[in-house]
């Protein structure tokens, strides 16, 4: 039996990793426990707590690493280093940064009016690509929608999901307040589209992907086990049962890439690193305005500030979040919940940080 999950698909969350304490941590990843991390993972796997892969860089090198459970339960295929995932809403951070290039280019501003590339979007003429960036845009939430029943299984094109936004319109006025809304991702994702006059996933590959070696990083299509490439589950009476996927030309730009735990490191390491943008367009990234810069949110894990950001979609769940003041990254990608993947985190970093942490 394979799951519908097609009332949850769409969730996209951010981190609520604050931990409310006066611990000091001293170092992320200094002289950590690799044994209990490993016993830590030992006992999800163990108790069916969760399928995935996490990767640990510091320093710009990965420092720790491990995969478990099955990418292909039906065929008994393991989860590998290599292993690759749909990250969900990771996707805006790739996006984001891909927007900041073509300002950096001097192709785009910031002030941009929406209605220079899609007059007939409600507001269009006020909206701006940062309205967009920073999800304060006051466009309707299409993921919140409703589709026609198994609409979501098939392809969609881009003229059908402008129709689709402008039937749904707008619930705020632009820049009133900030409400997360995919539908600024997609429209996002069409204007690189039109900028660099390439495919989402050509500019994502020409402008990333090629450039930092990310061989398991891309826009996703159907799939595929073989290519390493993991299904996704949940889990009823012990058993692991595959969920069916949602077509990833409906999340263009908002959570349609597939990574690796090691891809995605690497990407947000030379994010950060200042190797694919201007160091002013990363410091407008980094601008939190109520909690939320351009793909990024900046979440806390003791005195440890972060910037990162995490997704979830058809059963996946993925949390990525930078450290700069330990130059730290950390990506969680799972393709079966049990264990929320924020308290897989906060287990994660309390090890790593050599705090006390009882297993679950």
């Amino acid at each position: 039996m394979i799951k519908n999950y097609f009332k949850s698909i769409f969730t996209s969350f951010l981190f609520v990793l604050n931990v409310s304490c006066t611990t000091e941590i001293e170092e992320l990843g200094e002289d950590f426990d690799c044994a209990k991390l490993d016993l830590f993972f030992s006992k999800i796997e163990e108790k069916n707590l969760g399928m995935g892969s996490i990767s640990i860089f510091k320093d710009g090198k990965e420092d720790y690493q491990t995969s478990f459970g099955f990418i292909d339960v039906e065929n008994s295929i393991s989860a590998n280093s290599a292993s690759k995932y749909r990250i969900g809403s990771i996707s805006k951070t790739f996006t984001a940064t891909m927007i900041m290039q073509l300002v950096d280019e001097a192709k785009l501003s910031l002030d941009t009016k929406l209605d220079n590339y899609f007059p007939e979007i409600p507001n269009a003429e006020i909206i701006t690509i940062e309205h967009l960036l920073r999800h304060r845009s006051g466009l309707f939430n299409y993921t919140s929608g409703e589709f026609e029943l198994g609409r979501n299984f098939e392809s969609a094109s881009r003229s059908e999901l402008i129709d689709y936004f402008i039937d749904n319109g707008t619930i705020f006025e632009p820049n009133d307040k900030y409400e997360y809304s995919n539908t600024n991702y997609v429209l996002l994702s069409f204007i690189i589209e039109d900028l660099d006059n390439k495919t989402y996933e050509q500019s994502l590959n020409d402008r990333i992907a090629v450039p930092l070696n990310l061989i398991d990083t891309y826009n996703g299509g159907v799939t595929n086990s073989e290519n390493n490439e993991a299904f996704s589950y949940t889990l009823e009476n012990d058993k692991w049962i595959p969920i069916l996927e949602t077509h990833y030309t409906i999340l263009q730009g908002t959570g349609s890439i597939v990574s690796s735990a090691n891809g995605v490191n690497i990407f947000y390491q030379a994010l950060f690193d200042g190797k694919l943008i201007s160091e002013d367009s990363l410091s407008l990234m980094k601008t939190m305005v109520d909690g939320y810069g351009f793909g990024l949110n900046s979440p806390a894990f003791y005195n440890k500030q972060g910037f990162g950001h995490a997704g979830s979609i058809d059963g996946y769940g993925s949390s990525t979040v930078y450290f700069p003041s330990d130059n730290v990254t950390i990506t969680y990608v799972s393709n079966g919940i049990v264990m929320v993947p924020n308290d897989i985190l906060i287990g994660i970093l309390s090890i790593y940080s050599g705090l006390d942490y009882d297993l679950p």
